[in-house]
């Protein structure tokens, strides 16, 4: 995406000819919706009108902690697009006066304020759909991620979205937006993950229920902790990691799907009984070759041995519960279900990188 934009700017001259006359139509500009007719620069949206409700927004003295987003998505909370819009206003304001932000609640600094207006404005969520004002407040969120939606509108449908609305985060061009766009999406994921897994709880006696909250809490506990087994070099590092952790998440759902279903692991008894030795193999050989990497390997983000040991305590807690819970909820494939976990941990352990030697 960010390519993409520099190619935009590279053509950034065969514009400014025309921006003149589009800013004397503005008139006629902002009162269309239709998105094929759209001009392709942030410029052309500075003087939208902004409705009524901006003037009476006082700026707060401190910056909200209302968090428009989950509001807008329902995250945590119901959906209620008046509250989002409230909220994504003082958001704006505070933003826009400078004020410190918050530690607790980050993504609200990149998700909130314009860039949810944007959503909504686009999406008509809770106010008439205007498209031009939403790319005003797109262009405020962030000029580069919204010259890049704008290369892509015109060829969308322009009617309102369907079953998901329509995301200005999806083109997010610069690494800070795309990390802080990527969060977002992983906190809608989690929500609804949360959800699907307390409908699963319902049908469960009080024992496989305590189980399953052992089993949830190991869960989280490793798939946080395997960050640390994550090779952290580069600016992107924040999307590779948060991608390897969803691979571990969307694993542990689809285990859960699979095993609900009754569609256990079709594991023969001699794979089931070498899943343990299998594992300890890999992970002494490849404790052993980070274990030689050079400072200055880990330095510039290479995962350490120290770091290998502490996600695989982490992992053997996760297995220990996932092996506890399926005793109960699963007497018959108990066994193939431990070594099914045991397995992938094996297969995760062969794609980690060692600085020391080529990857394999």
């Amino acid at each position: 995406m960010p390519s993409l934009y520099l190619h935009r700017i590279g053509c950034y001259k065969r514009y400014t000819g025309a921006l003149a006359a589009v800013l004397a139509l503005a008139p006629t500009l902002f009162s269309q919706t239709t998105a094929a007719d759209l001009p392709a620069n942030c410029s052309a949206y500075d003087s939208a009108t902004l409705p009524v409700e901006a003037e009476k927004v006082v700026a707060p003295k401190v910056f909200p902690t209302c968090d428009s987003y989950r509001s807008y998505r329902g995250i945590g909370r119901p959906v209620n697009y008046s509250k989002a819009r409230a909220c994504a206003w003082q958001e704006r304001a505070a933003l826009q006066t400078g004020l410190d932000k918050y530690p607790e609640e980050y993504r609200a600094w990149i998700v909130g304020g314009s860039l949810i207006l944007a959503d909504m404005y686009y999406n008509g969520a809770g106010v008439k759909r205007d498209i031009p004002l939403a790319l005003h407040f797109a262009c405020e969120s962030d000029n580069q991620m919204a010259q890049l939606a704008l290369k892509y509108i015109p060829k969308l449908d322009t009617k309102l979205p369907g079953k998901e609305p329509f995301e200005f985060c999806d083109y997010a061009a610069t690494t800070i937006t795309m990390n802080y766009c990527f969060s977002y999406a992983n906190e809608i994921g989690e929500d609804h993950l949360n959800r699907y897994y307390n409908s699963v709880k319902a049908s469960m006696p009080a024992d496989q229920k305590a189980a399953f909250e052992k089993l949830l809490a190991a869960k989280v506990a490793y798939i946080k902790v395997h960050a640390k087994e994550v090779d952290q070099g580069g600016t992107i590092r924040g999307i590779r990691t948060m991608s390897s952790m969803n691979i571990l998440e969307d694993l542990f759902r689809t285990d859960v799907v699979h095993n609900e279903r009754k569609q256990f692991p079709a594991l023969s008894p001699a794979q089931i009984a070498s899943a343990d030795g299998l594992l300890r193999r890999e992970f002494e050989n490849l404790h052993k070759s980070l274990a030689a990497q050079t400072k200055e390997d880990i330095n510039i983000g290479a995962v350490s041995a120290e770091n290998l040991s502490k996600v695989e305590k982490a992992w053997e807690s996760y297995r220990d519960a996932w092996a506890a819970f399926a005793r109960l909820r699963y007497p018959a494939s108990a066994d193939a279900i431990r070594a099914k976990v045991t397995r992938d941990r094996y297969r995760l352990l062969k794609t980690i990188y060692s600085y020391s030697k080529p990857p394999r």
